[in-house]
């Protein structure tokens, strides 16, 4: 399972940033580990769906919620619904996305995607109100009226790198074990920039020498700088989609790529057509989320010209009546023929929005 990175968590909440001064409207627990959250603003609706460990994003694909909530979701409800979003971040740079969320009083909603993954709800001194999982460790404990401590990392925050800082880094291991087990950053990224710097991945990292070192460092500023100005890219081998990344690989070089305006539209694509089991993939499944993808664009059309169909049939003496007026006095001016409409049929005149004669078009508020 390919699990979403800290620093890909970074640009998401950079993201997320679109929900703040919206309201809570819902929130859902789909399946397993799965939610998905509702926000309403004056510029509509945006759905953020979560997969514990996994990935959370902003969607366009509504995986459909259980007739009847959990009891966790409803106890989440119970606090949280209908709040409006103070903030969203990442705490420091680990797998941590917190939700500050104000409804009288200000609560906490913590989805830790480390580990086997949590969801978590606190009132504002960090008291746990309701988590998705009891877990206990030894430093920190998650469990109803305990104090919620966020996870402790040493490890170096690669915005903070330079290069003496990671000179003192490197000890007697292989390049990206030494380096992730020191550096805040998933290994991918670090490969990533051990590639940019042209060095061998089985060398020792405390083999290089003092150039070496200056082109590693080099290597960290080039994926910090692409990390900050993303280019979401899907790789696909034979037809599979295997791997993203917030920015092309060297190690996909050679591979077929997709490029995304978002990390979020990515994320959707995604894991609409992921397959753990990329050997034995089913080019057939494949083609029928596709077409279910399709089919389910097709039913909110077809939804939505139902509704218009269903509002023009009861109205549809008052749709016949002005269209008749219109065409009777199509000559005259458009301001001669609302000043008559409103005069001879006050009703029907509301529910005029716009008549462009030109186009013989006429919009109306049913």
């Amino acid at each position: 399972m390919r699990e979403i990175a800290n620093i890909e968590l970074y640009c998401i909440c950079k993201e997320l940033q679109a929900v703040v001064g919206a309201r809570l409207e819902k929130i859902y627990e789909i399946e397993q580990d799965e939610f998905r959250l509702r926000f309403r603003s004056p510029a509509g609706e945006t759905d953020v769906f979560c997969r514990l460990k996994e990935r959370i994003h902003i969607t366009q694909y509504l995986k459909e919620a259980p007739q009847k909530p959990s009891d966790f979701a409803m106890g989440l409800r119970k606090y949280i619904e209908g709040a409006r979003v103070k903030s969203v971040m990442q705490y420091g740079l680990d797998r941590v996305v917190v939700f500050e969320l104000e409804k009288q009083k200000t609560f906490l909603l913590i989805f830790e995607m480390f580990s086997h993954g949590n969801l978590i709800l606190t009132d504002n001194t960090y008291k746990i109100i309701h988590s998705y999982r009891a877990e206990e460790w030894k430093d920190r404990k998650i469990k109803r009226g305990e104090k919620y401590d966020f996870p402790h990392s040493d490890r170096v925050d690669p915005f903070e790198l330079n290069e003496q800082k990671l000179a003192a880094l490197l000890d007697s291991k292989k390049l990206v074990p030494c380096l992730s087990s020191k550096i805040n950053l998933s290994p991918a990224y670090i490969e990533e920039a051990c590639r940019r710097a042209k060095l061998d991945l089985d060398r020792k990292a405390d083999s290089l020498s003092e150039a070496e070192v200056r082109e590693l460092f080099a290597g960290f500023i080039e994926v910090i700088e692409n990390v900050n100005k993303p280019n979401p890219t899907i790789y696909i081998s034979n037809g599979v989609y295997v791997d993203y990344s917030l920015f092309p690989f060297k190690k996909y070089e050679n591979s077929k790529m997709i490029y995304f305006k978002s990390l979020s539209a990515l994320l959707d694509d995604f894991y609409l057509h992921y397959s753990e089991k990329k050997e034995e993939h089913d080019e057939v499944e494949f083609r029928l989320k596709q077409q279910e993808r399709h089919l389910n664009e097709l039913r909110k059309k077809a939804k939505e010209s139902k509704e218009i169909g269903d509002a023009i049939y009861s109205n549809f003496d008052k749709v016949e009546a002005i269209l008749s007026f219109i065409k009777e006095r199509r000559k005259k001016s458009l301001e001669e023929i609302m000043k008559e409409l409103r005069e001879q049929m006050p009703e029907e005149a509301k529910l005029v929005e716009s008549i462009d004669l030109k186009k013989g078009k006429v919009v109306l508020e049913l």
